[in-house]
C-alpha cells in the first residue's frame, strides 16, 4: 500500500456511511475490554458504554497505519459513551492499547474541532492516538450526535471536556497524578480554556488552535459568523465579554500548564497563522512554558511529524513527577 495513512481515513470514512461491523477487538482483549466497560460503568457520570464494531478491511488498514505511523501498538480496545455533564447527555469515546491492564499508559483527553456535526469525532481519530501509547477520552460535545443542550463554541461545554478528567480518575490502571490534554481548531480553542481551569492537565498540545474569536469572526465568511452568532449568542460587539472569554491571546497569563504549539503555513485559511504565533508571543512575554512549531508546507490537518513532537513534549513534562501545585499564574 503506497499510502497508508491515506487509506487507512478513507477506508474510515467508507465504512461510518455503510455501516459494516466486525469485532473491534479480539478474544484475547476482551478481558480488558471487560475491564474497560466495568470501570466506565462504575463511574456516576457514565451513562452508557456501547462497543464499537469495525470492519476487518479497517482493522487490516489500521495495522499497516500503526507500523508506518510510528504507533507503539496494533491492537486497541474502543467504547463509546455517554455520559452526564451540567445535567445533558453528551456523547464521547474512549479507547485504549489492548494491554494497558499491564502498563500504566498516561491519560490524554483529545477535544475535537469543528462546530456541532461538523467535524465530529470519530473512532478513527480515538483509536490513531490510543495507538500512540494513550489512554484516550475524547468529547463530541453537548448537543451532537445524539447528546442533549446546545454546544457553546467554548462556552459552560468546556464542561463537557473537564468531566472526561474526572471520569478518567476512576482509571486505576493508568498513570496517576495529572492527564495529557490534545486539541485541534477549534479543539486546541478548548485546551486553551482547559489550561485555564484546571491543573489536573500536566500538559497540553494545540494544533492550529483559535486563540483570538474576535479576529475568527472578521476573518471568515458569512457562514462562519453566524455560526460563531448562533452558538456564542451573539457578534463581537454584542458579546464582548464572551468572545475574550474564548480568546487565550487575552489570558495568557492564566495558562497553568506547559503548552507545545503547532501550526500550517499561509495554505491555513480556517486559523490562519497569526493565531498560534500571537498566542506563542503572549506566553513568552509572561514566562510560560511554550513550545512553537510551524510547518510552511502543510494546512490546516495535522501532520505526522508534529505528532511525534507531541509524544516528546508530553515525555518532557512526566505525570510521574506531576506536583500538586499549579505553574504559578
Amino acid at each position: 500500500m503506497k499510502n497508508p495513512h491515506k487509506m487507512f481515513w478513507l477506508l474510515a470514512a467508507l465504512f461510518i456511511v455503510l455501516g459494516v461491523c466486525y469485532a473491534a477487538f479480539d478474544s484475547n482483549n476482551n478481558s480488558s475490554a471487560c475491564k474497560l466497560e466495568e470501570t466506565l460503568l462504575g463511574h456516576e457520570d457514565v451513562l452508557e458504554v456501547t462497543s464499537v464494531y469495525l470492519p476487518m478491511p479497517l482493522l487490516e488498514a489500521l495495522t499497516e497505519f500503526a507500523e508506518s505511523a510510528n504507533s507503539k501498538h496494533s491492537e486497541f480496545v474502543i467504547y463509546r459513551i455517554k455520559y452526564s455533564s451540567d445535567g445533558y447527555r453528551v456523547m464521547g469515546y474512549v479507547a485504549a492499547p489492548a494491554d494497558f491492564m499491564e502498563h500504566e499508559y498516561p491519560i490524554l483527553i483529545i477535544n475535537r474541532g469543528g462546530n456541532r456535526d461538523f467535524g465530529s469525532l470519530t473512532y478513527a481519530q480515538v483509536i490513531s492516538f490510543a495507538l500512540r501509547g494513550y489512554i484516550v477520552l475524547g468529547s463530541q460535545y453537548r448537543g451532537v450526535a445524539g447528546g442533549t443542550g446546545i454546544e457553546q463554541f467554548g462556552g459552560d461545554d468546556i464542561n463537557d471536556v473537564l468531566r472526561l478528567i474526572d471520569i478518567s480518575e476512576s482509571f486505576a490502571f493508568a498513570q496517576q497524578g495529572g492527564v495529557y490534554m490534545f486539541g485541534a481548531s477549534r479543539g486546541g480553542m478548548m485546551t486553551y480554556i482547559a489550561s485555564r481551569m484546571d491543573c489536573r492537565i500536566r500538559a497540553a498540545t494545540v494544533w492550529a488552535a483559535n486563540s483570538n474569536i474576535f479576529y475568527s469572526f472578521n476573518e471568515r465568511g458569512y457562514d462562519m459568523r453566524q455560526v460563531l452568532v448562533e452558538l456564542i449568542g451573539g457578534a463581537p460587539n454584542e458579546l464582548p465579554e464572551e468572545f475574550e472569554r474564548r480568546s487565550a491571546v487575552f489570558w495568557a497569563d492564566e495558562i497553568k500548564v506547559p503548552l507545545l504549539i503547532g501550526h500550517g503555513g499561509d495554505t491555513d485559511w480556517r486559523v490562519p497563522t497569526h493565531h498560534s504565533i500571537n498566542m506563542a508571543a503572549a506566553l513568552e512575554r509572561y514566562g510560560k512554558p511554550h513550545r512553537l512549531i510551524i510547518y510552511p508546507d502543510a494546512g490546516h490537518e495535522v501532520v505526522m511529524d508534529f505528532l511525534d513532537e507531541m509524544d516528546e513534549w508530553f515525555r518532557q513534562h512526566p505525570i510521574s513527577e506531576y506536583a500538586n501545585n499549579c505553574l504559578q499564574t
